[in-house]
């Protein structure tokens, strides 16, 4: 394959197409919104992000309904959730187990990953799923952030999309400083950190219950029927060639001569199909030679019809054969009579050379009701006599199921509709499920770990006892001359520098020493601790975006800082070892469907 090939697979690709239309939409909003900067973030070519203040209202007016029983609610989720992280650690610790010593496909853990692991008819499944799971999560985050007072900044969604990944997602943004603060109790920090799960884990139920009750909910809709597949010729062995049609969907069967008030209805969902009918399972009884009639809808002509079906003999010959490819030959495999494998090469069944092509089959005798045996001739000329057994009856039909509507609302969705229906339920279940398990993990990515690090400082305590120093740097934006220090517990300010950006000389900035008339300390947050410096800029002095605050200052230091961290490390470093190793040994094993390479 030259390297113009390789290039040109690569443009046409389906998934590079998506992405590139996904950054055409991304660069036209950007263009739309070039006036309101904050408005948007945009990092190309890996991560689009748009923002927005109008759905705040929504969530605050949600959460101020029932404010009581949100908060209830909230509570039985933080135990929820915690105990999905204790099966997490349970589930991938025996899961490793076996993949190690009793590898199957069954405990493979794969990524979920648009254009890697899942090709493009299934991720068109995913979208609603995800769309749902993704908001209802973050919606979760914001009314339990919003009935205790935590500020929500802004909702919003946002895209990935490089090469053949596309992704979409949704957030709802909460202030994060002041939530870590103290003036909000561990509660609130419990309750906020396992809303997004808690939600989640109700979804896979709740999609598992759909999925249990399925057939019960779409039963005044839709009953689920045999439909024909193939119709097998006379050489193929079949016994209704011309009578029943590809795409016949059966409704009903009953003797021949019967009145049609005896037409019983098939219904694979009760047990009721083509196999048990034919197997004498039913109130319908029959013998070989005897006609059937079937009543049929055909979705293609949209017609009903009743039709005389023969039934045929099925005999069990005893073997496993294939044909040649120049079908002048059948080649038996096993012999079930002796539970053996063989190759043997047949030329001739019953004095006749074999040639498929000519209607000169195996399966043509098999269409015989009074067949006893079949002689078969080797190329070598040795016969082999098969004594054959009736085990039933044949009709001579390949066939797959279909939903047949009840009424002409379900007709109008199509048979197609259950079933996109199920598989979108199947999916919710899949993604809830997973994400509820995977989020619960305690990774810094992950609510799990924002509730094992409060769990940690909960078991732990806290000890201000120490006073540390530090400086932190802030970039100013052109908004605010308020610096939010990145300790919650400020004693006092040793110095406040700004560093004005030279336009003219890259490599060097004015610098600035703020007198202690020009800053003060305060308490932004309003917890009872210091931990903002406003700063009261002398005359004349004009600061461009990008100018640096250096601020340097005393704080309180939590003594059992540095033992909490360990903890919560050594947690997160196990967390990581059994996921990753889950993937890795999942990949050894197995490999990942990387359909694309």
């Amino acid at each position: 394959m030259t390297l113009l090939n390789i290039i040109v697979d690569f443009l046409l690709n389906p998934w590079f197409l998506i992405s590139l239309t996904f950054w055409i939409i991304v660069i036209v909003f950007v263009f739309l919104l070039r006036n309101k900067k904050d408005a948007y973030s945009l990092f190309f070519p890996l991560l689009a992000l748009f923002k927005t203040k109008k759905l705040n209202n929504l969530i605050i007016n949600i959460s101020k309904r029932k404010p009581k029983l949100w908060r209830i609610f909230w509570n039985i989720g933080i135990f929820v959730s915690f105990s999905f992280t204790i099966f997490g650690f349970y589930f991938f610790f025996i899961n490793i187990v076996n993949l190690i010593f009793q590898p199957s496909i069954e405990n493979a853990i794969v990524p979920l990953i648009p254009g890697v692991t899942i090709d493009l008819p299934i991720l068109f499944y995913l979208f609603l799923p995800l769309l749902f799971i993704m908001t209802t999560h973050e919606f979760a985050h914001g009314i339990s952030a919003s009935i205790d007072g935590v500020e929500i900044k802004s909702t919003g969604i946002l895209g990935v999309g490089f090469f053949y990944l596309v992704g979409f997602g949704a957030f709802v943004e909460i202030d994060e400083r002041e939530l870590r603060s103290s003036k909000f109790h561990r509660n609130t920090r419990f309750r906020i950190a396992a809303a997004g799960t808690y939600v989640n884990a109700l979804t896979a139920g709740l999609a598992f219950l759909l999925i249990l009750s399925f057939p019960t909910l779409i039963s005044p809709f839709y009953v689920q029927v045999t439909q024909v597949y193939t119709v097998l010729t006379p050489q193929d062995g079949g016994f209704n060639n011309g009578t029943l049609e590809a795409g016949d969907a059966i409704i009903g069967i009953k003797n021949s001569g019967d009145p049609d008030a005896n037409f019983l209805n098939l219904d694979l969902n009760q047990g009721i199909s083509l196999t048990s009918i034919l197997s004498n399972s039913t109130r319908i009884k029959f013998s070989i030679g005897d006609n059937l009639t079937f009543k049929t809808y055909n979705p293609f002509s949209e017609s009903y019809s009743k039709k005389n079906v023969t039934l045929g003999p099925r005999y069990d010959i005893g073997i496993r054969y294939e044909y040649t490819d120049d079908g002048m030959g059948l080649r038996i495999t096993y012999n079930y009579s002796s539970n053996t494998e063989t190759n043997i090469l047949i030329t001739k069944v019953n004095g006749t050379a074999i040639d498929k092509s000519n209607g000169d089959t195996l399966e043509i005798l098999l269409t015989d009701f009074s067949l006893k045996a079949i002689n078969l001739t080797s190329e070598l000329g040795i016969d082999y006599i098969l004594d054959i057994d009736i085990v039933g009856v044949f009709v001579g039909v390949q066939s797959t199921y279909y939903w047949m509507h009840l009424n002409e609302f379900a007709k109008l969705f199509t048979a197609n509709w259950p079933d996109f229906l199920f598989r979108e339920l199947i999916w919710l279940f899949i993604i809830a499920f997973s994400i509820t398990l995977f989020n619960m993990m305690p990774l810094p990515i992950f609510d799990g770990d924002r509730f094992v690090k409060e769990l940690v400082n909960w078991i732990f305590g806290e000890n201000y006892k120490s006073k540390k120093k530090k400086k932190d740097r802030l970039i100013y934006k052109g908004i605010d001359t308020e610096c939010k220090l990145t300790e919650y517990r400020v004693e006092k300010i040793e110095y406040v520098k700004i560093y004005l950006k030279d336009n003219h000389r890259e490599d060097q900035n004015s610098e600035i020493i703020l007198g202690e008339d020009n800053y003060e300390l305060v308490d932004k947050i309003g917890d009872g601790y210091k931990d903002t410096v406003s700063v009261n800029l002398p005359e004349n002095t004009k600061l461009k975006e990008n100018s640096i605050f250096e601020i340097s200052y005393e704080y309180s230091y939590d003594d059992k800082k540095r033992i909490k961290n360990i903890v919560l490390n050594t947690i997160r470093v196990s967390a990581l070892i059994l996921i990753g190793g889950n993937f890795l040994l999942s990949f050894l094993k197995f490999g990942f469907d990387l359909f694309w390479i």
